[in-house]
């Protein structure tokens, strides 16, 4: 548990999900769930509000996660376990094995896999000129930042931050298409522009002679060969966005964390709306009927 504010680059990832602040906080992907579901599902998801929360004890990787934790370069040490999937016993067992030696155990198929994807990523990167990114002697990986505003504690982990503080930039991996037209869906349908905003917000209290001076990368690699990769940078109305989405979601928490109601879908009955694009499907297709 930390009493003050401040980076916290030796934090294992364990210790932050289970919420380290003095008083329960606010992260970037519980703001999501605020602002995508209810405070009650918020409520539900957090650590230290939930008396019967249980995290997911999974202890297998998936690809994107070793690719991941490999590309980083923090975390547990990854051990690869010589089977095909996770059903005998024995692969359970080389399992627990590597859990209680404090190791992350990984199938070995998606080892190798990872290990392709992560050197596919350098060779781009290093063609783009970015050979700085993720690299140890530049940065910092999988950096805390735990800040306090009037009260309000929050809390944030940036996949990398440069020794400067000016760059800083996060690894996704995804099974979707990820060429330039399909990346704004991608972006918000991971809620990039909260992610980037909630990192924002807490180097601006906890670096503030770095403020507006900052780039914030987000570096997309598809999982599928040839692990094709795309640098992001969102534009400034994406994360005035983001910020606008991030204060709503901020002034929810605090007034349920005040109140201690955590409220879920309204109680009035629902009238939805199709989509505008559905719509104009079918209107689409009442025009060629009616042509026919």
């Amino acid at each position: 548990m930390i009493t003050e504010p401040g980076f916290f680059p030796t934090m294992p990832a364990d210790e932050y999900h289970s919420d380290p602040c003095p008083k329960p906080s606010l992260n970037q992907s519980l703001a999501k769930v605020l602002l995508d579901r209810s405070p009650l599902h918020c409520w539900y998801a957090h650590p230290r509000l939930n008396p019967n929360y249980v995290r997911n004890g999974e202890t297998k990787f998936d690809l994107g996660t070793c690719a991941h934790a490999m590309l980083i370069g923090r975390g547990k040490e990854i051990v690869p376990i010589p089977f095909d999937d996770w059903r005998s016993k024995a692969a359970k067992e080389a399992r627990e094995d590597a859990v209680l030696a404090g190791k992350q155990a990984v199938l070995q198929h998606q080892y190798e896999r990872a290990a392709e994807m992560v050197a596919a990523a350098l060779l781009q990167l290093d063609a783009r000129g970015l050979t700085h990114l993720f690299n140890s002697k530049h940065g910092a990986g999988e950096l805390v930042m735990c800040w306090e505003e009037s009260g309000t504690w929050l809390r944030q982990m940036i996949d990398w931050l440069s020794a400067d503080e000016f760059t800083f930039c996060d690894y996704k991996t995804t099974d979707m298409n990820a060429a330039p037209q399909h990346l704004g869906r991608i972006m918000n349908g991971a809620g990039w522009p909260i992610q980037a905003a909630m990192a924002r917000r807490g180097l601006d209290c906890l670096s503030p002679d770095t403020t507006g001076r900052r780039r914030y990368l987000f570096v997309i690699q598809e999982v599928a060969p040839p692990h094709a990769l795309q640098v992001c940078e969102m534009s400034e109305a994406v994360q005035t966005m983001g910020r606008k989405m991030l204060d709503v979601a901020v002034e929810i928490w605090e007034r349920c964390m005040a109140e201690n109601i955590w409220p879920a879908y309204p109680m009035q009955i629902q009238r939805p709306e199709l989509p505008v694009w559905a719509e104009n499907e079918w209107l689409a297709r009442e025009i060629e009927r009616e042509q026919t």
